[in-house]
């Protein structure tokens, strides 16, 4: 009769440390690796070539022993305490206020510790950032925004405007862009919640939604290529034009004090004798002269229409 013997690695989970002595009285310490159905131990080994080497596959004829040194769920909060280092807040974050003081007080944190600085520590700085980010998926371009006003208040005292931390006036929004207060909220509905528009971006034929979508419905290829802040009232939008090679106007529209927006136009290609010669061709173009048109109107005539099809029913 058979008797069935348990296999030593019961209870074993992938990623816990485990102590197994071998068949050959060999002890190893490390954490246990399950790839398809075989059992490895990384063991860290400071002479190995990446600082690790591997011990396995283990079979269980080769063990005698396993003793659980730590669980997975252990060995988690261990590394992410040698990842974190000393926590610059160690209360947890609750509400949006929580969350955002936090951000931008390790976003400081980082400011004091230059690169050239402890190189470790502000790895741990970056990865204590990066991990509350990550909490309520805060972008990129918005986290961007949040480490330069960190070293903005290193030497100002007042709040930066967007040429302050980014060098220009406009920037493509995603790479830097100021987040909304709700964007640190802790309830995803709140954040994913789309930003009320103003209605005068809506209704203002030279507004820069509406100056897109002017150009689009014109035949033009065009698409929003920098924004600044706040982003409806200052912003450039990129016109291809059909001609072979880099053929493009960068089209500027700001709103003045009087509540206008004034568009102007500018050339996007280098000042060669190619790129000269090209502008000579666009000017001569269908196109060109519908992408004047739209500067000039914007996207009035097609509103008037829209109007005029109201009076009718």
């Amino acid at each position: 009769m058979n008797v069935h013997t348990p296999s030593p690695f019961t209870g074993c989970e992938h990623g816990c440390r485990l102590r197994v002595t071998l068949a050959s009285g060999h002890q190893a310490e490390g954490e246990l690796q399950i790839f398809g159905g075989h059992r490895m131990l990384i063991i860290r080994d400071p002479s190995a070539p990446m600082g690790h080497r591997v011990e396995g596959p283990l079979r269980r004829a080769d063990v005698t022993s396993v003793v659980i040194l730590q669980s997975r769920d252990e060995v988690r909060e261990e590394k992410r305490a040698q990842r974190f280092g000393k926590l610059v807040f160690t209360w947890e974050p609750t509400t949006r206020v929580d969350i955002r003081t936090q951000l931008e007080g390790i976003a400081r944190a980082i400011a004091d510790n230059p690169r050239g600085g402890d190189f470790h520590r502000r790895l741990e700085l970056e990865a204590q950032f990066a991990h509350l980010a990550s909490r309520i998926g805060l972008g990129q371009a918005k986290r961007a925004w949040v480490l330069a006003e960190g070293t903005w208040y290193r030497t100002h005292n007042h709040p930066p405007t967007m040429a302050d931390l980014w060098g220009s006036e406009l920037a493509s929004p995603s790479c830097f862009r100021r987040p909304r207060d709700e964007d640190f909220d802790p309830d995803p509905a709140v954040r994913n919640r789309p930003a009320p528009v103003p209605s005068w971006v809506l209704h203002d034929p030279l507004s820069i939604r509406n100056m897109h979508a002017a150009f689009e419905e014109a035949g033009l290829s065009a698409r929003i290529h920098r924004l600044g802040d706040p982003p409806h009232e200052h912003g450039a939008i990129l016109v291809k034009m059909p001609a072979r090679g880099r053929a493009q106007f960068e089209v500027t529209g700001r709103r003045n004090d009087a509540g206008v927006m004034c568009w102007k136009h500018a050339w996007d290609v280098l000042d060669t004798p190619t790129g000269d010669r090209r502008l000579h061709v666009v000017r001569q173009s269908v196109a060109y002269q519908k992408m004047l048109e739209v500067i000039r109107i914007g996207r009035a005539a097609l509103q008037l229409n829209f109007s005029t099809m109201l009076d009718l029913v």
